[in-house]
């Protein structure tokens, strides 16, 4: 309970730090000064972590084994809009664990996939720390959270079909910061931390809370859009 509960919070004393420290420290020269100037495409990879509900199946046919982390991707594409602003697109992908639906002598088995989609502001307070070769930002944003749960059997012998899909869709934002890494006119290194609160209207695989963070590291492409 405690360590949920610092999860929950870990994100805004980050932010809150952020904000102090762009306060008491001079911006500087970017280390890559056209990387503040340029588009930004890529993917990041880590891992999501569960803060949110734990699998509680009192007395059902689902049998879940829900894991508390889950391997995490996401592609994103950052359209500068000035050099301490960009809007970044991320559409993401992680799998909450296994299902097992059991029927008569029957069992079924399934999974739930979680696909985040976002725009968030990616603000640059600092040009950089003292010099040192890399940006960093703060990350608010808005999306929606797509959840599916798929459940397909279906028996050729019999002709026989069972399914017991379902899928929820909603609206919340996120919270994040990261860093930008530009090591060469046109490749970059990134990484990221975000928090996503997601409480679905009704249960997904009867679990209703699938809020988390994520810790993602990366790389991309930079370039110039045409004018």
């Amino acid at each position: 309970m405690v360590k949920s509960r610092v999860f929950r919070f870990l994100p805004f004393v980050i932010l809150i730090g952020a904000l102090f420290l762009s306060g008491n420290i001079h911006s500087q020269d970017a280390a890559e000064p056209g990387f503040q100037n340029k588009n930004f495409a890529g993917a990041r990879v880590g891992f999501w972590s569960n803060t949110g509900d734990k699998k509680t199946i009192p007395s059902s046919d689902f049998s879940m084994e829900f894991s508390n982390s889950s391997i995490y991707g996401e592609f994103f594409y950052a359209h500068r809009i000035s050099p301490l602003l960009a809007l970044e697109l991320t559409i993401g992908i992680y799998s909450r664990g296994d299902i097992r639906y059991l029927r008569s002598a029957d069992t079924y088995i399934g999974a739930v996939n979680i696909y985040p989609i976002f725009v968030a502001a990616k603000v640059y307070p600092l040009k950089s720390l003292d010099g040192l070769p890399f940006l960093f930002y703060l990350q608010p944003g808005v999306g929606f959270v797509y959840g599916n749960q798929n459940v397909i059997n279906y028996d050729i012998y019999y002709d026989y079909g069972y399914d017991v899909s379902d899928s929820r869709l909603k609206f919340t934002y996120s919270l994040g910061a990261g860093i930008d890494i530009p090591v060469a006119s046109q490749i970059a290194l990134t990484s990221n931390f975000r928090y996503v609160p997601v409480k679905f209207g009704k249960p997904l695989a009867e679990v209703q809370d699938y809020s988390g963070w994520t810790l993602t590291i990366g790389a991309g492409y930079i370039f110039q859009s045409r004018k």
